[in-house]
Formats: structure tokens, C-alpha cells, sequence
């Protein structure tokens, strides 16, 4: 879900400084694409990145709670 998020929004802001710097038509398909692309690659990318729990260093030790 927050990946999803986090890609509409990088699509909605990437066509905004598109449209803004003069780059891209406002009548481009790629005005509204951009953003259902990028919402989409943020919700495989929420799937499969290895962004789980990782294993501790070399050397690293729990404390113990007393």
C-alpha cells in the first residue's frame, strides 16, 4: 500500500516538473501514463525488495535485559 502510494506520488511530481520545465505537452499521453506507471512499479517494488529483516553484523551482540 505505501509503496503504491510512494509511486503515484513520485509519478504525480515527476509529470508536474515535466509539464513545469516545459519538456512535456499538457495535451501528452504521458501526463496521465507516468503516474499509473510509477504507481504500479511502487506496488511490485513494495512486493519484492529485500527490505525484510536483515541479519546483524559480524560481531553484534544482544543486550541482555536485566
Amino acid at each position: 500500500m505505501i509503496g503504491g502510494l510512494g509511486g503515484l506520488l513520485l509519478g504525480l511530481a515527476v509529470a508536474l516538473l515535466l509539464l513545469t520545465t516545459g519538456t512535456l505537452a499538457l495535451n501528452s499521453i504521458l501526463v496521465v501514463v507516468l503516474p499509473i506507471v510509477l504507481l504500479f512499479v511502487g506496488i511490485v517494488w513494495a512486493f519484492v525488495a529485500p527490505l525484510g529483516p536483515r541479519t546483524p553484523p559480524a560481531g553484534w551482540h544482544e543486550r541482555e535485559s536485566s
